[in-house]
């Protein structure tokens, strides 16, 4: 009897768990999401202390694979708000040596 009730206890514990975790992770995209539309790159947010404290390093890993991330990351880059820079001197440079 002890048996089955450990088990059901177990299950019910296991529902609360993947939905706790569901919350902090959908908390944690929206933070994000704020902090990319204040002008924020997404290499800085991802190890900002309220990501790394309320994600682990598997999860952080997937945030870019979520579709409200990548629309974000996007919308900067089609903004202009993040734009990368090339020195085409070094990459020549390294060519040469090669």
């Amino acid at each position: 009897m002890a048996g089955i009730v450990s088990r059901g206890v177990g299950a019910i514990r296991a529902v609360f768990m993947q939905a706790t975790a569901g919350i902090r992770e959908e908390r944690v995209i929206r933070y994000m999401l704020n902090e990319m539309q204040r002008g924020k790159a997404y290499d800085e947010i991802v190890g900002e202390a309220y990501v790394v404290n309320h994600t682990t390093a598997e999860s952080r890993a997937r945030l870019v694979e979520n579709p409200r991330i990548l629309s974000g990351i996007e919308d900067q880059l089609a903004g202009g708000r993040y734009t990368y820079k090339v020195d085409y001197a070094t990459v020549r440079a390294t060519d040469r040596t090669e």
